[in-house]
């Protein structure tokens, strides 16, 4: 599993074909691609890492840097799913045969954001996520900006 955690300001999610519109604030706007080889424990070493990562800075008087976290300062998530985290090029062409199969992927996907509610509910702010599977409009005021890459198969 591969996600994509970007430090925003805002962010937000229009759903194509519905016009639905999610929105947070501050926190994080995070992309997830489910791998074809994912299972339970990759599941939850990406939700650990999302809301575990320190990329805030503490709102006491110290404000040290890189010292805070989702969970530690109650902040917003926004997971979208996409597929194409997984993408290879062959040549010029992206592959996405690492990419889990969506059958099989989109109820791996609703269970890492069934996971992420359960465990942090009450410990971040607000938890939102598109729509699996749909063409939608991502909207990210970044914050630093900061970007991290995580992949569970690459623990080191």
């Amino acid at each position: 599993m591969r996600a994509v955690i970007q430090r925003v300001v805002s962010g937000g999610v229009t759903i194509a074909r519905t016009k639905v519109r999610r929105d947070i604030d501050r926190g994080a706007v995070v992309l997830v691609g489910v791998g074809a080889d994912d299972d339970d424990e990759d599941i939850d070493y990406i939700v650990r890492k999302v809301f575990n990562t320190k990329l805030w800075e503490r709102d006491d008087e110290t404000r040290k840097p890189w010292s805070a976290s989702i969970a530690d300062l109650g902040l917003d998530v926004l997971f979208v799913s996409q597929f194409t985290l997984h993408a290879e090029l062959k040549g010029n062409k992206p592959s996405y045969h690492r990419a889990s199969p969506p059958l099989v992927a989109k109820p791996m996907y609703e269970k890492f954001v069934e996971r992420a509610r359960d465990e942090y509910g009450a410990r971040a702010g607000k938890i939102e996520d598109g729509e699996f599977g749909a063409m939608m409009e991502v909207h990210v005021v970044n914050d630093g900006p900061v970007t991290i890459i995580v992949d569970s198969k690459n623990r080191g």
